[in-house]
């Protein structure tokens, strides 16, 4: 039996691979994530395998009718062409499951190749079979198509996810107010998403930069010295500050500084089993649709856990969403994926621990050219 590894940035890839080097008959061993040692040749690794009698120049009829004719006479080829019988059963068994399950993960077989590439970007299965479905509904009525046979070339089906990645990707960076208007930005996320480094950039950048009044509150009662930790923020920025410890003080507090251009609230980080005590502050906010709530999650999150902590924080009814550690992560489909999966646009991306240079504005640009262009830059690092 002749074994050997392929690496390639996608599963498929380097299956496809495989499939080159070893002919039709070679068999799918294992697949994993390629070991940190051998990351620089691909992602992901595959082990495929050639029986005896099938690797190539090797006359396969023969084989069989040596075990056939000599049963007694040599038990090792006997052996090997019954294992050889289970594995073919086998791998047509897997072969009809794979053909079942791209017959309903894509609407045509064109898109098997951009919805893997989707998954390995990070998006959900849900999230990633919708786009595929919208793109190919997207191309089927394009009347340009209505004249010749229902098959899409890669390019078309490159520009259709793009499309409908456009659609459905939202993002709203302004942190502008109307005029003198106050405004109030209350941040909200679990412990250790980046919610104060988040506030102190975007009150230098949105406050202090434009020469515009800025108030910072911090309402984190369960983090020790986050209070001390902001106030020191404050003095150096130039803002007023205050600490307060329950909702009637923080309202207080809001209503003393309603001269200033904007308000920036810190609040505690709370992770799954504290939600209960996030009761309190989430009907506060509520209560003040003037409050605008922003969710904090870092972005280097995989992409069920990344919902999970989305889905826990809809409690607080965040109008946008700000990712940290954009920097940190190659799996940029989740945080895209969220926005299309909530509707809630995207406002700011954090990019490493400098204040106030590492944020900035989300565009749609900026994050589809990380997801779409990852298959370049992976590909480059492997060659």
């Amino acid at each position: 039996m002749r074994m050997k590894s392929f690496f390639a940035p996608t599963v498929q890839d380097a299956m496809e691979l495989a499939r080159v080097e070893m002919g039709p008959d070679a068999l799918l061993v294992n697949s994993r994530k390629a070991p940190p040692e051998a990351q620089g040749m691909g992602e992901y690794e595959v082990v495929f395998a050639v029986l005896p009698g099938r690797a190539e120049g090797t006359n396969e009829d023969t084989v069989e009718a040596q075990a056939q004719a000599a049963p007694t006479e040599d038990p090792v080829l006997r052996e090997l062409a019954r294992l050889r019988k289970q594995i073919d059963e086998m791998g047509s068994s897997l072969n009809e499951i794979n053909a079942q399950a791209y017959s309903w993960a894509v609407p045509a077989p064109e898109f098997a190749e951009v919805l893997s590439r989707l998954m390995d970007a990070g998006f959900s299965v849900d999230v990633a079979k919708r786009v595929v479905k919208q793109a190919h509904a997207r191309l089927d009525g394009d009347p340009a198509n209505w004249s010749r046979r229902k098959t899409f070339d890669r390019e078309s089906v490159e520009l259709a996810v793009r499309a409908e990645l456009e659609s459905l990707l939202s993002t709203d960076a302004d942190f502008d107010s109307t005029g003198n208007k106050l405004r109030v930005v209350a941040l909200v996320g679990a412990p250790g998403s980046g919610k104060t480094a988040t506030l102190v950039k975007l009150a230098v950048r949105y406050g202090i930069s434009a020469s515009r009044p800025v108030h910072l509150i911090s309402a984190d009662t369960n983090r020790v010295g986050a209070a001390e930790q902001l106030r020191t923020y404050a003095a150096i920025i130039g803002a007023t500050f205050d600490s307060v410890d329950t909702t009637r003080a923080l309202q207080q507090a809001i209503e003393a500084n309603r001269e200033k251009g904007l308000i920036l609230i810190d609040t505690p980080g709370y992770a799954a089993a504290d939600m209960e005590e996030a009761g309190e502050l989430a009907r506060f906010l509520a209560q003040h649709p003037a409050i605008e709530v922003q969710l904090v999650a870092p972005a280097s999150m995989r992409a069920a856990d990344l919902s999970g902590v989305v889905d826990r924080f809809e409690v607080f009814a965040p109008s946008k969403l700000i990712f940290t550690r954009f920097d940190e992560t190659s799996a940029w489909g989740g945080v895209i994926g969220e926005s299309v999966r909530t509707g809630k646009p995207i406002s700011f991306l954090g990019t490493g621990q400098q204040i106030p240079e590492d944020l900035e504005p989300a565009t749609a640009e900026r994050l589809l050219e990380r997801v779409l262009e990852q298959r370049n830059e992976r590909a480059l690092s492997a060659a």
